[in-house]
């Protein structure tokens, strides 16, 4: 069984994820960011997920991983990219029946990782398709990638995502810290066939396939 990337994301009109980098989902749901349809619809896909890779802002911005079941009765493995380290206050560390990997260019935080049960991987963007192999050999194959812009840049530059499931929000944001979806700096661009889209509300749920 091959490995299936799928990046999930709510992105505004402009193609933003948000105000600013640390934003919360509370802060989003506030000014209509994102609604009750759109957590519905993420629960759905971690229902169907071994694992799920974000990186380290948006799991500041949490504070912790989202819990919920998939259809083996296991909770996806969460893999948090970060190049130095997380807050040792953050709920993540306290998190119970959710294996947690933090995958960083070099060792971080080792004490704190052995005495909360959470793996640090040793890797870097040019050594990203043997992370993903190794995902596939524990058994993580049906992989969501929740970003934010620089994770998603990585993982299109190497040609390594599948489909992309947006969820596009009727708003336009364009401030001046807000993040992009996918960071600047794509050597070439990225080709998707639409799959289906879905009106719900004002929101419009869409389905692509990465051509390669």
């Amino acid at each position: 069984m091959t490995v299936t990337i799928t990046n999930v994301m709510a992105i505004s009109l402009d193609g933003m994820i948000g105000m600013h980098a640390l934003e919360s989902d509370s802060e989003r749901r506030a000014y209509d960011f994102t609604n009750m349809d759109d957590r519905e619809f993420v629960r759905g896909q971690l229902e169907q997920a071994d694992a799920v890779i974000t990186g380290a802002n948006s799991l500041r911005a949490s504070g912790s991983t989202w819990v919920v079941a998939n259809d083996r009765g296991e909770n996806p493995a969460w893999i948090v990219f970060t190049t130095r380290g997380l807050d040792e206050r953050l709920e993540f560390w306290k998190q119970k029946n959710v294996r947690r990997i933090v995958v960083s260019p070099f060792p971080v935080q080792s004490e704190l990782c052995a005495a909360s049960d959470v793996e640090n991987w040793t890797f870097t963007e040019k050594n990203l398709p043997e992370l993903v192999d190794r995902l596939s050999a524990e058994g993580l194959r049906r992989i969501l990638l929740f970003g934010g812009g620089a994770i998603n840049k990585m993982f299109y530059e190497n040609n390594l995502v599948d489909f992309a499931k947006i969820t596009l929000c009727p708003l336009i944001i364009a401030g001046v810290k807000s993040p992009h979806f996918v960071d600047m700096g794509l050597t070439k661009p990225t080709h998707l066939q639409a799959i289906s889209s879905v009106l719900k509300g004002d929101l419009v749920f869409l389905t692509y396939k990465v051509k390669k």
